[in-house]
C-alpha cells in the first residue's frame, strides 16, 4: 500500500503535489487531480483514497526528508503551523503554496488558486460557481437561534469572528454567541456561556456528551440544555476544514439549527 510503503508515483499529467493540509487535499481530489498527489499527512482522511497516499508525517510534524524524496513540484502547506517547514523547503529549493483560508469567500478563492497551480483553472471555476449557487439555495434556520460552538473541553474553547466555522453558523441561520470575540479561537468562561444563553450547543471534540454538558455547574438552565438542542454527532472534519465540502457543512448545520417541533424553514435572503 502506498500509505505504508514507499512513495507513490503520480498517475496523471501535471505537477507532482505533496499536501500537508487536509482541506487542500480535499480540494485536489475535488478538482480531479488525485493522481497528481504523491504525498500527504496522516490527517488527510477524505476522500477515502487520500488514506492510501504515501504519508510524510502528521499535520504538525511532517518529515522534510520524506517530502524531498518525492520530488514534488508544489507542496501545499499552511501558516503558522508549517513556518519551519516552509523555511526548510525554501532552503532545498522546493516550491510551496500557502493555504490558509479563514472565511467561505476565501475558501472559494483558494479553490480557484489551487486550480491554477494544478492547471485546472476551468474545473476550479466551475466548482466554485456551483458552490456559490448551492450556498444561496440552502434553507436557513427559521428563528436565527443563538449558537455556542465548543471545539475544546480542556480548556474550554469556542470560535470567534472571521473564522470558517463562524461563517458556516451564520449561513446556516444561526448567531454565534462568541462572534463578538476578536480572537479566532477564544478561551471560554463557563459563566459567560450561561449569560449568553445559547439556544443550540454544538460540540466538536471528543469527551463531551449532552449529559456532561447539562451537568456543568449553572448550565442546566441554558435554553439549549432545557430544549434538548445539544449536538455532539456532527463530523468535526466536515465543519472545520475550509474546503469543497462547505455546502454539505452548511446543510448539516442548518438542519440541526432547524430542529424544533412545528418550525418551518425560511429561504435565505442574502
Amino acid at each position: 500500500m502506498p500509505g505504508c510503503g514507499g512513495p507513490d508515483v503520480a498517475g496523471s499529467g501535471g505537477p507532482r503535489i505533496v499536501s500537508l493540509v487536509p482541506s487542500a487535499t480535499e480540494v485536489v481530489y475535488a478538482l480531479g487531480a488525485g493522481g497528481q498527489l504523491v504525498g500527504n499527512t496522516t490527517y488527510c482522511t477524505y476522500p477515502e483514497r487520500a488514506r492510501s497516499v504515501y504519508k510524510v508525517g502528521d499535520f504538525v510534524n511532517p518529515d522534510i526528508e520524506r517530502i524531498a524524496v518525492l520530488r514534488p513540484d508544489i507542496v501545499l502547506l499552511t501558516l503558522p503551523t508549517h513556518r519551519l517547514v516552509a523555511d526548510r523547503l525554501a532552503e532545498l529549493g522546493l516550491r510551496f503554496h500557502i493555504s490558509q483560508p479563514r472565511t467561505i469567500e476565501e475558501t472559494l478563492g483558494e479553490i480557484d488558486s489551487i486550480g491554477v497551480l494544478l492547471g485546472r483553472r476551468g474545473r476550479a471555476r466551475s466548482l466554485t460557481d456551483s458552490l456559490r449557487l448551492e450556498l444561496g439555495q440552502i434553507p436557513a434556520a427559521p428563528d436565527s437561534p443563538r449558537v455556542y460552538v465548543e471545539i475544546s473541553l480542556s480548556p474550554l474553547m469556542s470560535v470567534g469572528a472571521r473564522t470558517f466555522m463562524n461563517e458556516l453558523v451564520e449561513y446556516a441561520g444561526g448567531r454565534n454567541v462568541y462572534a463578538f470575540s476578536g480572537q479566532q479561537y477564544p478561551l471560554v468562561e463557563a459563566e459567560r456561556v450561561v449569560r449568553a444563553d445559547p439556544e443550540v450547543i454544538i460540540v466538536l471534540h471528543p469527551g463531551a456528551s449532552a449529559q456532561e454538558i447539562a451537568s456543568r455547574v449553572g448550565w442546566s438552565g441554558i435554553s439549549a440544555v432545557e430544549g434538548g438542542r445539544i449536538y455532539t454527532d456532527i463530523d468535526d472534519d466536515l465543519v472545520t476544514r475550509p474546503g469543497p465540502r462547505l455546502v454539505e457543512a452548511v446543510k448539516v448545520l442548518a438542519e440541526r439549527l432547524s430542529r424544533r417541533t412545528g418550525s418551518c424553514l425560511r429561504q435565505r435572503s442574502r
